[in-house]
């Protein structure tokens, strides 16, 4: 009887352990299309901090004219069918010289969050670079349905 209740717990802890570690992921929409396309970059977008802003409309896209520093053409941002795309404008925030740049490496739905992995490049020390403030940005076609929140995680350069 104490070996069966051993087993019966061991069977139990593993079940649960395997349920918990278990995300649902999702790599591309239903029609196979991918879940995020970088449409630009641009090393002067005007976002001052780091993180990303989530663009849901063309009025959004209008209200970017107003950054200062922005140097990031806005047409291709309205191009965007904003029915079946949103646009994401993953931001390094302001840097003191030229060199950074960010991309996007990679995106899948986990739990109900788009998680866009982005690759960030930076100069290396002693590096000739522009001597200006710059505000690196990627900007992200992402489908428009199928999640409810925005991860950024940052992907290394090596793997």
């Amino acid at each position: 009887m104490i070996r069966f209740r051993r087993v019966l717990a061991c069977a139990v802890l593993a079940s649960a352990a395997l349920s918990a570690g278990c995300a649902v992921s999702q790599t591309e929409t239903s029609d196979g299309a991918p879940l995020a396309r970088q449409i630009a970059q641009s090393a002067h977008c005007g976002l001052m901090a780091p993180g990303h802003v989530h663009l849901k409309s063309r009025a959004d896209v209008e209200r970017l004219k107003s950054l200062p520093a922005r140097n990031l053409s806005l047409q291709p941002l309205m191009a965007v069918d904003f029915a079946s795309e949103h646009i994401v404008l993953a931001a390094l925030g302001q840097k003191p010289t030229g060199g950074f740049s960010v991309t996007l490496a990679g995106s899948k739905i986990v739990d109900g969050q788009l998680e866009l992995a982005v690759r960030i490049r930076e100069p290396q020390p002693g590096t000739m670079v522009t001597q200006a403030l710059t505000t690196p940005c990627a900007v992200i076609a992402v489908t428009a349905t199928g999640w409810n929140g925005i991860r950024i995680t940052r992907v290394e350069n090596n793997r």
